[in-house]
Formats: C-alpha cells, sequence, structure tokens
C-alpha cells in the first residue's frame, strides 16, 4: 500500500523523511477504502503521540507553561510541516487551535481534515494528561454516519462548523510545567532554527534544506523536490537559475558536507553513511567520494579523527 501511494517503504525507518501531502492522502483514501472504514483519519490521528513531532515534541515539552506550548507550536510547525499551519482564534479567555492544511487537495479530504486534527489533539494531551478532553470541538465537515467514534476519541463534537479546531480553555493555557528548562529549550529552538530553512527562505536556501533531508531516502531528485515543494522541476530550475544556483552544484554541496561531517566526527560505518548521503551502494559512493577528495572514505576518516 506504501508503495502504490507512492511512499517510501524506507520512510518507516526514518521519522525525518520527507513525504509530500498529497502521498499521504494517497495512502490514507486506499488504507480507508480496505478497511471500509469512514473513521480511518480518527483513528490514525488518535494513534498520534508528542514524541512523534521530534526536536518540536521535545521543545513543546521544556516550554514553562501550555500557552507558551501553543506559541512555539505556532511558530515552528511549518517547519516541522510544510503543509500545516496552526492558527489561534481568541475565545474567551481561551484559543481555538485550528490546524489548517495548506494543500488544496489535503483542505478538501476529511480523511487529512480528521487526522490532522486529532493528532493536533493529541500533542496537547501529552502535556496535560491522558484523560484531558478538549473544552469543545468542532469540525467543517457533515456529520458522518457514526459520530460516536468521534465522541470516544474527542468528546462532543460541532459539525458543519466554519473552522475546524478545538479550544484549550484559559485555566489549560495557564497550566505550568514544572519540569520545563528554559536552557534546554533554548537549544532545542536553535537546533529546529539550524536545521531547517525559515520562512521567506531563498528558493536555493529551501532547495538545500529539502535536499539534506531527502538524501537518507535515495530518492533525492529535482522531481521529488519539485512534487513537495508543489511546482514543476523546470520551475525548479528556472528559479535557482535566477538565484545564481543549480540543483546539481546544491546536491553535490550538500552530499559532500554530510558526507564530510559524518566521517570526520561520526562512528556511523560506512554502510550507513552511504546511505546518509544518498548512495545505494558503498562501491558507489567510494569511487564519488575519491573523485571529490581524491581519497577513500576510510582512509579520510582515519586522517581526520587522527587530527
Amino acid at each position: 500500500m506504501l508503495r502504490r501511494a507512492g511512499v517510501p517503504v524506507a520512510a518507516l525507518d526514518h521519522p525525518d523523511h520527507l513525504i509530500p501531502a498529497d502521498r499521504i492522502h494517497a495512502l490514507l483514501a486506499d488504507c480507508a477504502r480496505a478497511a471500509n472504514s469512514e473513521e480511518f483519519g480518527l483513528l490514525v490521528g488518535a494513534a498520534y503521540r508528542l514524541p512523534l513531532l521530534g526536536s518540536l515534541g521535545l521543545l513543546l515539552r521544556e516550554q514553562a507553561s501550555v500557552g507558551d506550548a501553543v506559541t512555539a507550536m505556532r511558530r515552528y510547525m511549518r517547519r516541522q510541516d510544510e503543509n500545516l499551519e496552526l492558527r489561534a482564534i481568541r475565545k474567551g479567555d481561551g484559543l481555538m487551535v485550528a490546524p489548517e492544511l495548506l494543500s488544496a487537495r489535503s483542505r478538501g479530504s476529511r480523511l487529512m481534515v480528521e487526522m490532522t486534527l486529532t493528532a493536533m489533539v493529541q500533542v496537547f494531551r501529552g502535556l496535560l494528561g491522558k484523560t484531558w478532553r478538549p473544552a469543545h470541538v468542532a469540525i467543517a465537515l457533515p456529520q458522518p454516519r457514526d459520530p460516536g467514534a468521534y465522541a470516544a476519541v474527542l468528546g462532543p463534537v460541532a459539525w458543519g462548523a466554519p473552522v475546524s479546531g478545538f479550544v484549550l480553555t484559559g485555566q489549560e493555557l495557564a497550566t505550568r510545567r514544572p519540569d520545563a528548562n528554559p536552557d534546554v529549550a533554548r537549544e532545542l529552538a536553535r537546533f529546529i532554527e539550524a536545521s531547517s530553512p525559515p520562512q521567506g527562505a531563498s528558493m536555493s536556501e529551501t532547495v538545500r534544506g529539502l535536499v539534506a533531508r531527502l538524501l537518507p531516502g535515495g530518492e533525492c531528485t529535482v522531481d521529488r523536490v519539485a512534487e513537495y515543494l508543489g511546482v514543476d522541476r523546470r520551475t525548479v530550475h528556472r528559479r535557482l537559475a535566477a538565484e545564481g544556483r543549480s540543483f546539481s552544484l546544491i546536491l553535490e554541496e550538500t552530499r559532500r558536507e554530510v558526507a564530510s561531517w559524518q566521517l570526520s566526527h561520526g562512528r556511523q560505518p560506512l554502510s550507513e553513511v552511504t546511505s546518509m548521503v544518498g548512495f545505494s551502494s558503498l562501491s558507489t559512493f567510494s569511487r564519488w567520494f575519491r573523485q571529490a577528495y581524491g581519497v577513500q572514505p576510510s582512509e579520510y576518516r582515519r586522517q581526520r579523527q587522527v587530527a
């Protein structure tokens, strides 16, 4: 089913693997049909846990309050998922957290809307406790055949609402996190900012960030980058050329940076370094590396680590 949807099976072992939103939609739709499950998106979202947000999840745990976590999540979510933006709508002394899918196909998919909303509820359960339920949940979709399945996970749902979202009360937003460490939070924020291109980044910065994250999956091509950005390959080439760059040059530079750092500081076997820079065989990687650096990877590692 993964292969039919165009989702690399390797993504199961690489949580940072980038996957275009439309492929996720195709996978969900195929699974929902096979399971004959109208609420399949809800069930997938209910399986979500705060640690699945990776470094962003760690950052949320280190915020002084749940309200601070909402602020951090809104600031950094697009760096985690470029198809998702969080809106915060004031509701009395509380907030309605409204996940907004940016892809037109995602926004029109019941599966994607329900999965995303439920996953975000699960994130805040991770901060407020397993038994927490939102004070109010609204979904901008017609009521399903079995609304009871949704009530069991989310609590009562207002269907056909103008916006899909859930409410955090003022008291919940003010909930303190006694184990929060502001120093750790600052370091995590720096890491997130350094490991992904900022909003408003140039095309070359954006492509460079995508290349670094796509390399381990072995599918780092201009077509894959274009698909993720929602444009065609000619647009990628044209916009890079306008900045005096090319995709092949960015790919080469990024490969060199990853390979050099891993061999100088890492302890992974050469076979793992091979996959990190997007080669399918050690012999191909060794041939490329010798052409780039004039020595074999093993000799380069020995020289750098001795130094």
